[in-house]
Parts: C-alpha cells; sequence; structure tokens
C-alpha cells in the first residue's frame, strides 16, 4: 500500500512541477537592471457588454487587479496580475486568474511626450503618452480566429499625480467598412503608489 501511495504522491508532483514551469513572462536567466522608476497599481475593473446601442454592465466579469511597472530608460516593463472572484464568471476571457506581461519601447515625440511600442501577453502595437501624461495604445490581439469577436484592444490611460488616482479603459472592438464596432469594455480605477527614493 506504501508503494501505491508513493506512486500516487510521485505523480502528483509530477504534475505540479510540469503546470508550475510556465509563465506568461519572458524567460531570462540574468537579473534585471535596476529601473529608473517603479510603481504600484492596485484596484479594481468593471466589464460592459455594447448591446442593441448602448453599454451594459457585466458584473461577472469585474475583477480586481494589481500592476507593477518598472521603467528604464528606453522601455518599461509592466506585469498585471488580474483575479476574476464572481461567483458566475463563465471563464470565456481566460482562467479566472490571470498574468499579463507588456513591454513598451519609447521614442520622443514631436509634441514633446512619447511614441509608444508595445509587444507582450496581449499581443502588439502602438500608442502615444502626451507630455503632461495620458497613455493611448491600441494593440492587435495575439488570440485571432472566427471566434474571436473583436480585432483590436484600445487602452486608454490618465495618471492624477495630485491624488495618485489612476483611471483606465480598456476596450475590445473590431473595425470594419471605416467604423468601429464596439464589444466589451472595461472600466479600471485604482491607486497608485510610487517606491520612496532612498
Amino acid at each position: 500500500m506504501m508503494g501505491l501511495k508513493s506512486i500516487l504522491m510521485g505523480a502528483g508532483f509530477l504534475l505540479v512541477a510540469c503546470t508550475s514551469l510556465h509563465t506568461a513572462l519572458p524567460l531570462t536567466d540574468a537579473l534585471s537592471p535596476a529601473p529608473l522608476s517603479s510603481s504600484v497599481f492596485v484596484g479594481h475593473g468593471r466589464a460592459f457588454r455594447f448591446t442593441d446601442g448602448t453599454w451594459v454592465r457585466l458584473p461577472e466579469y469585474d475583477y480586481e487587479f494589481s500592476v507593477v511597472e518598472k521603467r528604464f530608460a528606453r522601455h518599461w516593463e509592466a506585469v498585471k496580475e488580474v483575479h476574476r472572484l464572481h461567483p458566475r464568471y463563465d471563464g470565456r476571457a481566460g482562467p479566472r486568474d490571470q498574468t499579463l506581461f507588456f513591454k513598451v519601447w519609447t521614442s520622443p515625440a514631436a509634441d514633446g511626450g512619447l511614441d509608444l511600442t508595445v509587444e507582450g501577453t496581449l499581443g502588439a502595437g502602438k500608442g502615444h503618452e502626451k507630455p503632461g501624461g495620458g497613455i493611448v495604445l491600441e494593440v492587435t490581439p495575439a488570440e485571432k480566429g472566427w471566434f474571436v469577436p473583436f480585432d483590436t484592444i484600445r487602452i486608454r490611460q490618465s495618471r492624477g499625480t495630485e491624488n495618485g488616482r489612476l483611471e483606465e479603459v480598456v476596450e475590445l472592438f473590431s473595425r470594419r467598412n471605416g467604423r468601429e464596432v464596439p464589444f466589451i469594455k472595461m472600466q479600471e480605477e485604482g491607486i497608485v503608489y510610487r517606491p520612496i527614493a532612498p
């Protein structure tokens, strides 16, 4: 009997070990360099679906999130953790608990802001950060096919430096015949935490 118990424990260990090798983050054998600055955002997102010409609340798709963002000389890196806790969540937007990774390359823009090129878990795209803040990114999703009802992800983000608040809208939509066809949007609100310099 001990032999069977040992085999089952060993099989369980192997399954856990195999699944623990998967990650949404890029792999590297070196430590990341120290960033020029870093921030942590914590908040929640409320979901809406566009139905019959109006936005309808979709509370089962709501989520809590946290983001760790590191800024370097020519790029940013962000890791976002998403947790959908509603008991009626149906899994259509992926696992309840997700890790998303974004790498954003920056270059100076004519208006004094930054032009952005993004790649990551959701796909690749471009965007812009205005001189005083305010980011708009458009990403072509990595997942494509007949059953994916959108072809563009737009992210609009603003941060209130005075009160440390974060506001972000994530829109999923399709472009058809020169017009945008909305599908889902998430309205995020959160607080921005920054470390104190030594």
